[in-house]
């Protein structure tokens, strides 16, 4: 070829790619480096665990956490007072065991217990021995440690292998209290409250896990007892903390077959007085195998049903409208199961929760009350307006006062009327109770062209309007006519006894002279104890009266206390043990005893603790201060520089009570020591501005110690100074402008309440 015939080539270089096999041989030679790399890192990770399981086990008790079947113990052996000595060390103490085989009887036997690990609180007073639970663990023991094994007390010198254990934490003021929580008003901090006693779940649970409940109890007047649920897996050897809660009826969770399942749920009781509400627990599978069951609470903001009418059931029912909502619901079963033959599992478990509440609502509703005011509440609260209208009217007839009725209660009134109308628009009484509502919520002339928009003739508005005025005593007309005309005689008026404060004992033998308000004669039921209540205080008509009643020894006689029907009259029990959590329980009255103008009443309940206190009230008529907002010192006393003072002086009661060691530092120095302590603000004398409320927890077994401050930082109530009087709870009663407060003293219980005259409680 000749020189001037080449050819000319370009070559492109981003057309150029290597050869596939030199890809390929990159990508192995990355993946062959990373195996050699975990290889070896699993080798020297295997040799080191190997290391630490002959030289120091302890060290690798996670692997029982990943593999639950472990032969080997993650921690050597200890005996219960090596484990107690170890435990003191770090400042805390434990607290009594608990036998799992004791504490379920029907589960499978396992040889292991529960042991709390117990903290001092920080709000306690130096010489102050109490705890909170700060850590559960559980033990297994060996087989010589047969006699722990049968519910006694551990074998000495036995030895016990650490299984699991976790750290517990109580919540917050704010979540634990939220059920208090009016609008716009802020009761809790967000400070952890602590958790004191540890018991295992009534009912029968719905695994073979072990289930127990810590909780304490949270008292500024209101009290509400809070918790945690724990949970102990046997199979897996594991502790969890499944869920809070809180109870403002003061009772622990249980387990309860509520819903359609097989399986039982856990009931946690919120209500509040005649407003029911419970929460309800299922315990939902693991989604896997890693990880735990979950209790997962039954809602009714997620409808079951894309149905017109059972979404109106669901409003009814969270306006607390329960029987209505029920009914609606059961309408909507019977034609969904017509139509489609089934019904599902979810819109059962909300239909049975809605029946819950309807049950405790309809039973409300149709039991004898002993006031009128009582029995309309528990109609209104269960739908029934027809019948709470009747009622409203002859109660205004007898001289009740409607418009303090409705007034009281407007903010749960309101709401139900208002989601029945949006439900059912035309009934007529629903209408005339609108009427009623808006007039006292608003005024007579929104309420009237509120009405216009319904269906109301004016003259039965004018006359419904007219039950908010005070109506005139009913008189006796004559039943013939004479020459002379006669003057009419005033009817006596005998309202009924619709509240009280009394202290109980257990009597050791019955008198002869209790009168039975039946015609039976007195029959205690099985399992439960006659109670004594001595009545401090009660309320007969529109006014409190004070123990000796004068006014009843005059006018008293068999038909006269049948008369007061105090048969039907709600009563609440409430015993204290020192700072441990109160026990109520709700009975009613069998038999009275009038005698040196002294009211006895006598009642049955089941079997209550030996207390220190023991009080009865009426929960509908008397109920516990709740707090206006929660705060700490610290806090006060930067928005209140003249709070600095009152620390001091708080400061000094608190050595000359020998509840701290140390003299009175600096201002800045108490405030770092005692500046973290919760108070509550509180309305106890009838001033525009509340007052501070500070609560000491003392030694166990006593009560805790309270200080009441001015909202200028003046003591004016403190029982720091004195062994042996201690306020047992501070009540709001109907009709009284101040609360009242029940003191505890060597003389017993006592009332007092604040006296702007000698500017003190007395």
């Amino acid at each position: 070829m000749r020189q001037h015939d080449r050819v000319k080539v370009r070559v492109w270089a981003g057309a150029v790619t290597p050869h596939p096999r030199s890809r390929v041989a990159w990508k192995t030679r990355l993946l062959t480096s990373g195996m050699l790399v975990s290889a070896v890192g699993f080798v020297g990770g295997g040799g080191w665990v190997a290391a630490q399981l002959i030289v120091n086990p302890s060290a690798v008790g996670w692997l029982s956490r990943v593999l639950p079947i472990w032969n080997e113990p993650p921690n050597p052996p200890q005996t219960l007072d090596e484990i107690s000595a170890e435990v003191t060390q770090t400042g805390r103490w434990i607290d009594k065991p608990i036998n799992f085989n004791a504490a379920n009887t029907n589960q499978p036997p396992i040889k292991a217990m529960l042991l709390p690990i117990v903290s001092p609180r920080r709000h306690c007073a130096e010489s102050s021995r109490c705890g909170e639970v700060v850590e559960l663990r559980v033990y297994r023991f060996n087989d010589a440690t047969r006699l722990f094994a049968q519910g006694t007390q551990s074998a000495k010198g036995a030895t016990y292998e650490l299984v699991d254990r976790i750290g517990v934490t109580g919540p917050e003021e704010l979540s634990a209290i939220a059920s208090l929580t009016q609008a716009d008003i802020t009761q809790g901090t967000t400070r952890t409250l602590p958790l004191t006693s540890l018991q295992t779940i009534d009912g029968k649970a719905p695994t073979a896990d072990f289930w127990f409940h810590l909780s304490g109890e949270w008292k500024r007047g209101t009290r509400v007892l809070y918790g945690q649920v724990i949970r102990y897996d046997p199979q897996r050897r594991r502790l969890y903390s499944m869920q809070n809660w809180s109870s403002p009826a003061g009772q622990l969770p249980y387990w309860q077959q509520v819903t359609g399942s097989d399986a039982a749920e856990l009931v946690v009781n919120q209500s509040l007085g005649l407003e029911p509400q419970f929460q309800i627990y299922q315990l939902k599978p693991a989604q896997a195998a890693a990880q735990p069951a979950m209790l997962e609470a039954i809602n009714l903001t997620e409808a079951a049903l894309n149905d017109q009418a059972y979404l109106h059931g669901l409003l009814l029912a969270r306006k607390g409208l329960w029987s209505p909502a029920q009914s609606l619901l059961q309408t909507v079963k019977q034609r969904t199961v017509k139509q489609q033959g089934k019904w599902s599992a979810m819109a059962q478990a909300q239909l049975d929760f809605i029946g819950l509440h309807a049950n405790v609502t309809q039973t409300q509703a149709e039991r004898d009350w002993a006031s009128p005011t009582q029995q309309i509440l528990a109609q209104l609260i269960d739908g029934r307006w027809s019948q709470a209208l009747k009622a409203i009217q002859s109660a205004h007839v007898s001289g009740y006062d409607v418009r303090n009725l409705i007034s009281t209660n407007v903010d749960r009134l309101w709401p139900r009327v208002e989601v029945a109308l949006r439900v059912n628009a035309r009934q007529a009484d629903l209408q005339q109770w609108g009427m009623l509502v808006l007039t006292v919520k608003q005024n007579r002339e929104q309420a009237l062209a509120w009405l216009k928009q319904q269906s109301i003739p004016v003259a039965a508005s004018e006359q419904t309007l007219a039950l908010l005025e005070p109506a005139s005593i009913p008189t006796a007309q004559p039943e013939f006519t004479d020459a002379v005309p006669m003057t009419p005689v005033s009817l006596p008026v005998h309202p009924p006894i619709s509240a009280l404060i009394g202290t109980v004992t257990e009597p050791t033998a019955l008198d002869s002279d209790w009168m039975p308000l039946t015609d039976s004669p007195l029959s205690l039921p099985t399992g439960q104890r006659w109670y004594q209540i001595q009545v401090i205080e009660l309320e007969h008509g529109q006014s409190w009266q004070q123990s000796p009643f004068a006014q009843l020894e005059m006018q008293s006689g068999q038909s006269f206390w049948k008369h007061l029907d105090l048969g039907n009259l709600a009563l609440q029990m409430v015993a204290w043990q020192g700072a441990t959590p109160a026990q109520t329980v709700t009975t009613s009255v069998s038999a009275i005893r009038f005698r040196n103008r002294q009211l006895s009443l006598l009642a049955a309940a089941p079997p209550l603790p030996s207390a220190h206190t023991l009080v009865a009230i009426t929960p509908n008529t008397v109920h516990w201060v709740q707090p206006l907002s929660s705060t700490t010192l610290n806090r006060l006393a930067q928005n209140q520089p003249a709070w600095n003072a009152a620390l001091t002086t708080l400061w000094q009661d608190l050595q000359t009570s020998q509840l701290v060691s140390t003299a009175a530092p600096d201002a800045v120095t108490i405030a770092e020591m005692i500046g973290d302590w919760s108070i509550q603000t509180m309305e106890l004398t009838g001033d525009p501005i509340p007052e501070v409320v500070l609560t000491i927890e003392a030694a166990e077994g006593s009560q805790p110690r309270t200080v009441i401050f001015s909202d200028q930082g003046k003591i004016i109530y403190s029982d720091l100074n004195s062994e042996t009087q201690s306020i047992v709870a501070m009540l709001e009663r109907s009709g009284m402008p101040t609360p009242t407060l029940i003191v505890r003293n060597l003389q017993g219980l006592q009332l007092q309440r604040w006296s702007s005259q000698q500017q003190r409680f007395e």
